[in-house]
Protein backbone atom coordinates (compact mmCIF):
# COMPACT_ATOMS: atom_id res chain seq x y z
CA UNK A 1 0.00 0.00 0.00
CA UNK A 2 1.43 3.39 -1.03
CA UNK A 3 2.19 6.02 1.56
CA UNK A 4 -0.54 8.53 2.25
CA UNK A 5 0.17 12.25 1.90
CA UNK A 6 0.08 12.61 5.70
CA UNK A 7 2.63 9.80 6.08
CA UNK A 8 4.91 11.43 3.52
CA UNK A 9 4.59 14.75 5.36
CA UNK A 10 5.41 12.99 8.64
CA UNK A 11 8.64 11.59 7.15
CA UNK A 12 9.47 14.92 5.50
CA UNK A 13 9.36 16.62 8.91
CA UNK A 14 11.54 13.91 10.45
CA UNK A 15 14.06 14.19 7.61
CA UNK A 16 14.25 17.98 7.87
CA UNK A 17 14.73 17.82 11.65
CA UNK A 18 17.45 15.18 11.33
CA UNK A 19 19.15 17.20 8.58
CA UNK A 20 19.30 20.21 10.91
CA UNK A 21 20.70 18.10 13.77
CA UNK A 22 23.39 16.59 11.54
CA UNK A 23 24.37 19.94 10.07
CA UNK A 24 24.87 21.33 13.59
CA UNK A 25 26.79 18.22 14.74
CA UNK A 26 29.01 18.31 11.66
CA UNK A 27 29.80 21.99 12.17
CA UNK A 28 30.66 21.37 15.85
CA UNK A 29 32.84 18.35 15.01
CA UNK A 30 34.73 20.22 12.29
CA UNK A 31 35.22 23.19 14.62
CA UNK A 32 36.49 20.92 17.38
CA UNK A 33 38.88 19.24 14.94
CA UNK A 34 40.29 22.63 13.94
CA UNK A 35 40.68 23.53 17.64
CA UNK A 36 42.66 20.29 18.09
CA UNK A 37 45.24 21.59 15.60
CA UNK A 38 46.40 24.27 18.06
CA UNK A 39 48.30 21.94 20.41
CA UNK A 40 51.84 23.19 20.07
CA UNK A 41 52.25 23.73 23.82
CA UNK A 42 51.23 20.18 24.82
CA UNK A 43 53.62 17.29 25.34
CA UNK A 44 53.85 14.34 22.94
CA UNK A 45 51.39 12.17 24.89
CA UNK A 46 48.78 14.90 25.00
CA UNK A 47 49.22 15.55 21.29
CA UNK A 48 48.85 11.85 20.50
CA UNK A 49 45.64 11.67 22.52
CA UNK A 50 44.37 14.81 20.80
CA UNK A 51 45.25 13.36 17.38
CA UNK A 52 43.17 10.24 18.11
CA UNK A 53 40.29 12.42 19.29
CA UNK A 54 40.57 14.54 16.15
CA UNK A 55 40.49 11.44 13.94
CA UNK A 56 37.38 10.22 15.76
CA UNK A 57 35.71 13.59 15.22
CA UNK A 58 36.56 13.59 11.53
CA UNK A 59 35.25 10.04 11.07
CA UNK A 60 32.02 10.99 12.81
CA UNK A 61 31.75 14.07 10.60
CA UNK A 62 32.23 11.84 7.55
CA UNK A 63 29.44 9.50 8.65
CA UNK A 64 27.20 12.49 9.36
CA UNK A 65 28.02 13.91 5.95
CA UNK A 66 27.09 10.60 4.30
CA UNK A 67 23.79 10.54 6.16
CA UNK A 68 23.13 14.16 5.17
CA UNK A 69 23.48 13.13 1.54
CA UNK A 70 21.02 10.28 2.06
CA UNK A 71 18.57 12.65 3.72
CA UNK A 72 18.86 15.12 0.85
CA UNK A 73 18.21 12.29 -1.63
CA UNK A 74 15.14 11.19 0.35
CA UNK A 75 13.81 14.76 0.32
CA UNK A 76 14.30 14.86 -3.46
CA UNK A 77 12.29 11.63 -3.70
CA UNK A 78 9.52 13.25 -1.66
CA UNK A 79 9.49 16.17 -4.08
CA UNK A 80 9.32 13.77 -7.02
CA UNK A 81 6.57 11.67 -5.46
CA UNK A 82 8.77 8.56 -5.33
CA UNK A 83 9.53 8.46 -1.60
CA UNK A 84 9.08 5.00 -0.15
CA UNK A 85 9.90 3.21 -3.41
CA UNK A 86 13.12 1.18 -3.62
CA UNK A 87 15.61 2.75 -6.03
CA UNK A 88 16.78 -0.69 -7.20
CA UNK A 89 13.75 -2.96 -7.50
CA UNK A 90 10.89 -0.43 -7.57
CA UNK A 91 9.00 -2.18 -4.77
CA UNK A 92 7.53 -0.28 -1.84
CA UNK A 93 9.79 0.11 1.18
CA UNK A 94 7.90 -1.14 4.25
CA UNK A 95 6.71 1.53 6.67
CA UNK A 96 8.52 -0.32 9.46
CA UNK A 97 11.81 0.29 7.62
CA UNK A 98 10.99 3.94 6.98
CA UNK A 99 10.12 4.33 10.67
CA UNK A 100 13.57 3.00 11.58
CA UNK A 101 15.51 4.65 8.72
CA UNK A 102 13.46 7.50 7.20
CA UNK A 103 16.24 8.25 4.68
CA UNK A 104 16.17 4.69 3.31
CA UNK A 105 16.09 4.61 -0.47
CA UNK A 106 16.40 0.84 -0.75
CA UNK A 107 14.33 -2.04 0.56
CA UNK A 108 16.04 -4.30 3.11
CA UNK A 109 17.05 -6.92 0.52
CA UNK A 110 18.63 -4.38 -1.83
CA UNK A 111 20.26 -2.50 1.07
CA UNK A 112 21.90 -5.73 2.22
CA UNK A 113 23.18 -6.37 -1.32
CA UNK A 114 24.49 -2.80 -1.54
CA UNK A 115 26.18 -3.05 1.87
CA UNK A 116 27.80 -6.36 0.90
CA UNK A 117 29.17 -4.84 -2.32
CA UNK A 118 30.44 -1.77 -0.47
CA UNK A 119 32.06 -3.93 2.22
CA UNK A 120 33.90 -5.94 -0.45
CA UNK A 121 34.96 -2.72 -2.17
CA UNK A 122 36.03 -1.24 1.17
CA UNK A 123 33.71 1.76 0.89
CA UNK A 124 31.23 0.93 3.66
CA UNK A 125 31.78 3.38 6.52
CA UNK A 126 32.51 1.95 9.93
CA UNK A 127 30.65 2.51 13.14
CA UNK A 128 27.62 0.78 14.50
CA UNK A 129 25.80 -1.51 12.09
CA UNK A 130 22.65 -0.06 10.63
CA UNK A 131 19.42 -1.22 12.19
CA UNK A 132 17.56 -3.42 9.74
CA UNK A 133 13.82 -3.76 10.06
CA UNK A 134 11.98 -6.33 7.99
Amino acid sequence: MALTPSQVEHYRRILIARRSELAEETARAESAAVDQDDLGHFDTGDRATADVAKEDLLQEAGRDSEQLGQIEAALVHIGQGTYGICDDCGEEIPVSRLDAVPWALLCVKDQEISDRKRRVAGTLSGGAPSRVVR
